[in-house]
């Protein structure tokens, strides 16, 4: 199958996408620049602060409308916004086929094919209510409503903490100029500061071991 991704927010998302592409790659889909000619979308979200959410939501409702009006069957939402919404997220956009938290990137290729996978983390966080008492979301057809209040009535946090991270033996394919490339060395983080949902989104903090950052490193500057 034909596969299209947007990758949205930081160099450690990028790396996630190219991750992304590298295993679908290796599993035999062709990949394209071209949203109306892919088979599947995935979009991989961003969560940080809200106008990186708005951003996520609007390119998932760009992408879905190709469902309808392009050649796409399947359309994945991953990342950020994936792993802290995720189930209004499959409820509010019917359109979306599967969402994968970050600490499920290497599900990706499963998710192309359909294959439902359970979500599996040792590392147990808190659960919230829902949305907040009173709220009112607009009507899924009214997009422009939809994607501006949606982010701002939505408080759930995810009931489990990622904890995957790559390795230098894992398949990739670099998006960025043939000039540089980005290494991810650690994830997630210990530090509880008020106004930061990095530890939510990405986990607890671990590191790669020092050989396979050296590794990667030694490979990439080949």
């Amino acid at each position: 199958m034909k596969i299209g991704l947007i990758s949205l927010g930081c160099p450690k998302n990028l790396v996630d996408s190219e991750v992304m592409l590298g295993l679908a790659r290796d599993a035999g889909h062709e990949l394209t620049t071209d949203a109306t000619d892919a088979d599947v979308l995935v979009v991989n979200t961003c969560a940080f602060i809200d106008s990186a959410k708005q951003e996520s939501i609007d390119a998932i409702l760009e992408m879905a409308r190709h469902k309808k009006d392009g050649a796409c069957r399947r359309l994945i939402v991953t990342g950020c916004l994936a792993e802290r919404y995720r189930e209004e997220l499959k409820t509010e956009i019917p359109e979306i086929d599967a969402v994968l938290g970050t600490g499920e990137v290497p599900q990706i290729v499963q998710a192309i094919g359909g294959v439902t996978m359970p979500r599996v983390s040792p590392l147990t966080f808190f659960t919230t209510a829902g949305t907040p008492s009173g709220t009112h979301l607009p009507a899924r057809t009214d997009a422009d409503a939809f994607a501006t209040a949606w982010p701002q009535a939505l408080h759930r946090a995810p009931a489990t903490l990622p904890t995957y991270i790559y390795d230098a033996d894992t398949p990739r394919l670099l998006a960025t100029p043939k000039h540089y490339a980005y290494v991810k060395v650690a994830e997630g983080c210990d530090y509880k500061c008020a106004f930061c949902i990095i530890p939510t989104l990405r986990g607890h903090y671990r590191s790669r071991p020092a050989e396979s950052i050296v590794r990667e490193a030694r490979t990439l500057a080949a």
